[in-house]
């Protein structure tokens, strides 16, 4: 099933980049502008959606409680009857989240001016459009090895087996069950099929506010992707002004454990690492020592890749706290703030960094 629902992900992605009515908007005010609304416009419609389905599974379960059609049904029929159209409208509701996740993600891509051969390119696990589906569908970035880095390396046999059996549900299934099941324990918790039908009326709120904060960090590490295309090597230039063909092997060998450290801590390849991986120079990877000026100038490089790279995990906020315990947390501070700029804004990256 997640093979067939990245299919129909990849032909309606294909198909909203070559109809799409958006255009570039160099003006770079403009154009943030315009992201922000289309933003706050399908986080609207996903609470909207949220609000519609609840409100089809609340009205069959008052009509069960009231309609005399319903009157001679069994609790175990009620119980059947709930979760078929609980999953029915689930499953609907997000079809068309995703649905427009995607023609949000081809829409941000054209105003920031990325060209139709780099979105129609689909094949590739470092193409663009292939990041932008895994973002539409709550898939973080891939896990398999790349330039050497395995991003399971340190979970062992216990996590792998886990893994193997967690990605049988995937992306669809998932979503609809997880949702399926807080919506019949919530009715069960609360006995009768009157009651039921209030208590979902009640939590109508959570599910849509559920849709609307899921939505809002899809978007936000959606923009991150589609702007790192331009930002990434703005970044570099920044952070290295001599050009990575310049930097020492102590540097490049600091990036690198740097890198893996970052990746094997959030058990996923970014498509920001990626960009910055597929630009980094071949050198020697025997370590080398460093100095505390080099060892710096990579941790404030590896801190701004990381504010790039999505949510963290728990795991990750603790690599993250060891970096700003290196840099100071007002230096940390700067970074993240510049870095949030540069994306939610589009602001240049103007502070000096040497």
């Amino acid at each position: 099933m997640v093979q067939s629902v990245y299919s129909w992900a990849i032909s309606w992605f294909i198909h909203v980049v070559a109809s799409n009515p958006e255009e570039h908007i160099p003006e770079r005010r403009e154009a943030d502008a315009r992201l922000d609304l289309i933003g706050w416009l399908v986080i609207a419609r996903a609470g909207l959606i949220g609000l519609i389905s609840g409100l089809v599974v609340v009205g069959v379960a008052f009509f069960l409680e009231g309609h005399h059609f319903a009157s001679g049904l069994s609790s175990l029929e009620v119980f059947l009857v709930m979760t078929l159209v609980s999953a029915l409208a689930t499953g609907f509701e997000l079809v068309f989240i995703y649905r427009d996740s995607l023609q949000t993600a081809a829409r941000m891509a054209s105003i920031l001016g990325i060209p139709k051969e780099d979105l129609e390119t689909v094949g590739l696990e470092h193409s663009i459009p292939h990041w932008l589906i895994h973002a539409a569908l709550g898939a973080p970035g891939f896990k398999g090895t790349m330039f050497g880095i395995d991003p399971l390396e340190h979970i062992g046999k216990a996590g792998h087996f886990i893994r193997k059996i967690l990605s049988k549900l995937r992306v669809l299934a998932s979503a609809t069950m997880f949702k399926i099941i807080v919506r019949r324990l919530w009715a069960r918790l609360m006995g009768r099929v009157a009651a039921r039908a209030i208590a979902m009326l009640v939590a109508l709120p959570f599910f849509v506010f559920f849709n609307m904060v899921g939505t809002r960090s899809m978007i936000r590490d959606m923009r991150s992707r589609l702007v790192g295309h331009e930002l990434m090597p703005k970044l570099i230039v920044h952070a290295f002004p001599e050009g990575l063909d310049g930097i020492s092997n102590a540097m490049h060998c600091e990036l690198r454990r740097g890198l893996s450290e970052q990746i094997q801590t959030a058990r996923f390849i970014h498509p920001n690492q990626i960009r910055f991986l597929n630009t980094l120079p071949k050198k020697n990877d025997d370590h080398v020592e460093s100095d505390a000026t080099t060892r710096r100038r990579a941790q404030r490089f590896l801190l701004a890749l990381f504010f790039m790279s999505g949510q963290f995990t728990p795991r990750c906020r603790k690599l993250v706290r060891k970096i700003e315990a290196e840099l100071g947390e007002e230096e940390a501070e700067l970074i993240h703030q510049e870095i949030d700029d540069a994306i939610h804004d589009l602001k240049p990256l103007e502070r000096p960094w040497v």
